[in-house]
């Protein structure tokens, strides 16, 4: 189990190294969880605290995929 905090460092890395421009996080009342989207185009990363069995901590396409804006 990882930090809310932690995560969110930690997605920010992999969508800044992804060439993406990320807007404000957006957190859940319970802070639980955390969304954030590109300025540039759809892509977005959600990070979990306590994902379920069939859920990952940090997912979303901002972390698997380049910025196509950046090429």
């Amino acid at each position: 189990m990882s930090t809310l905090q932690g995560l969110m460092r930690e997605a920010t890395r992999a969508t800044t190294f992804r060439g993406h421009r990320m807007l404000t996080w957006v957190g859940t009342s319970n802070g639980r969880s955390a969304f954030r989207s590109c300025a540039d185009c759809a892509a977005w990363v959600q990070v979990l605290t306590h994902p379920a069995a069939n859920e990952i901590d940090i997912g979303g396409s901002a972390v698997a995929l380049d910025c196509p804006v950046k090429e």
